[in-house]
């Protein structure tokens, strides 16, 4: 009688177990490829270059060349005032926009008929179908 106990309770606990839901929604997808929709997920940043501003002062006599500065987006200014010469730059604020295309899968949603539903419950019902004969035949054995 005990066997028959455990080996009910054990038929039980394995049914009950079964697989995690992420498990059983891999082998789905693998086994119905076309339930997964791919899809680009797009992705709008910016990044902001803040001002940048400098200033540089030559005495005339320890100048022998000629200064030149190229950038984009920089502003030069010389001045030269007697002996000095005052050279000012400053680099303007800029915004750089970033946008990116990631591919997702999506996964498509079909809504089960009746059929599909109460197929989907069999299981459940025939555990508890077992579970039932199992606690009858337990009482005709206690009280025989």
């Amino acid at each position: 009688m005990r066997l028959l106990i455990k080996v009910l309770f054990t038929i039980i606990l394995c049914l009950l177990a079964g697989c995690s839901p992420s498990y059983r929604l891999n082998r789905l997808l693998t086994l119905h490829p076309e339930l997964k929709v791919p899809d680009t997920l797009l992705i709008r940043d910016s990044l902001i270059v803040p001002q940048i501003q400098t200033d540089t002062i030559l005495r005339l006599s320890t100048l022998h060349d000629t200064v030149t500065l190229h950038k984009d987006h920089l502003q030069v200014k010389i001045h030269r005032l007697r002996d000095t010469i005052y050279i000012q730059s400053k680099t303007l604020p800029d915004t750089i926009f970033i946008t990116r295309r990631i591919p997702i899968q999506l996964i498509k949603y079909v809504q089960p008929d009746t059929l599909d539903h109460f197929i989907s419950k069999i299981p459940w019902i025939v555990i508890a179908i077992i579970f039932i004969i199992g606690f009858v035949i337990f009482l005709f054995i206690r009280f025989r």
